[in-house]
């Protein structure tokens, strides 16, 4: 009797964690899973239904997720509150019953976002939404402030919003050096399933997988101010000192190892050929120890390219190293003719070498 409880209760479970993504196939896919007949799993989903899924429509209908809370509060930003403060007595009840390492990276989340609102967007309040299902929370935090990459811009002048996404990206990129690491935003967007900044008409959305990291930056409709929106799954294994760890040559001193997505770089369709290009692709990545180039999503680069990312900045910046992931074959080809040459000049770092 055990055993087929257990099954079932895996059954269930499996049928929460693919009711977002496979709405319309969702009864095929589990049958296909358990080897189980399409009455079994209407038996299963009829046990959820009204609880925690939804069927919309008749039979067979679409399931998905039943939102189980949804709450929303302005939070006052006058007066620099304290992000651990307002978390505790604002915005933790919001979060609900989960985890102790997941309100972790909850709590660590928010006050990270919440502390930009209060010290760096302009605004006077903030609007917190959360909104909890079975199977993953998601907050927003919206501000009408300045806007994070209008701001950035600003600061350190850059041809347009793009760039400043960009840097963000890479983390270390701070307009208050006395006050701030610049490496809370890195280390948040690898906390979550999910997060994404709106602002000023650009989107720059990452997702966390278990193939690393996406990035994908697009325009969308002009928004005032800032909008962060962030999900995470309820039963995550993740836990902050593994993001810490990852990044960070001795887990403790801080950010040492970057990311750096080389499609955000594109304008488009156009390929990745120029010397800018490049240039604005390694931009700050001195302050680094470890650079990562992520050609995913990249099918080709340009001679030119290649030489001034893995030829000119290494032998200009000897003590980073600059690694390429995900690159396909074509692309592996290109660096390796730029490595070979550079190695016959008798120009090559050693840890290039």
């Amino acid at each position: 009797m055990a055993r087929f409880r257990k099954r079932g209760e895996a059954i269930r479970a499996f049928i929460i964690r693919n009711a977002e993504d496979q709405a319309s196939g969702l009864v095929s896919k589990v049958m296909r899973e358990f080897a189980i007949s399409r009455q079994a799993v209407h038996k299963h989903l009829r046990y959820l239904v009204d609880g925690k899924i939804l069927l919309q429509g008749a039979p067979p209908g679409r399931y998905q997720l039943c939102t189980l809370g949804d709450s929303k509060k302005i939070l006052s930003v006058a007066g620099n509150p304290e992000e651990d403060v307002v978390w505790r007595t604002e915005v933790r009840e919001m979060v609900g019953d989960l985890p102790e390492n997941a309100l972790d990276l909850w709590r660590c989340g928010f006050t990270e976002m919440f502390n930009n609102v209060v010290e760096h967007s302009g605004a006077e309040s903030a609007f917190i939404q959360v909104k909890n299902t079975a199977f993953s929370t998601k907050m927003t935090i919206w501000d009408r402030g300045v806007g994070i990459f209008r701001k950035i811009g600003s600061h350190f002048t850059f041809i347009d919003e793009r760039h400043a996404a960009i840097e963000l990206v890479k983390g270390g990129l701070t307009t208050d050096r006395t006050a701030h690491s610049g490496e809370g935003l890195f280390f948040t967007t690898r906390m979550f399933d999910t997060f994404s900044i709106l602002s000023g008409g650009i989107l720059l959305a990452h997702t966390t997988s278990d193939d690393g990291d996406d990035w994908t930056l697009a325009t969308q409709e002009d928004r005032s101010g800032t909008l962060i929106t962030m999900t995470l799954k309820n039963a995550t294994s993740r836990l902050i000192r593994d993001i810490y760890q990852k990044c960070s040559s001795d887990g403790i001193s801080g950010l040492s190892t970057t990311v750096v997505p080389a499609h955000l770089a594109q304008y488009g369709t156009e390929k990745l050929v120029s010397r800018s290009e490049a240039k604005r692709l390694l931009t700050g990545l001195a302050r680094f120890k470890t650079a990562l180039i992520d050609f995913g999503g990249i099918d080709s680069i340009g001679e030119a390219f290649a030489d001034e990312v893995f030829r000119i900045f290494p032998a200009a910046h000897p003590g980073i190293e600059i690694r390429e992931i995900r690159a396909n074959k074509e692309i592996r080809s290109m660096i390796d003719g730029v490595r070979k040459r550079t190695e016959a000049q008798g120009a090559l770092p050693a840890h290039l070498s």
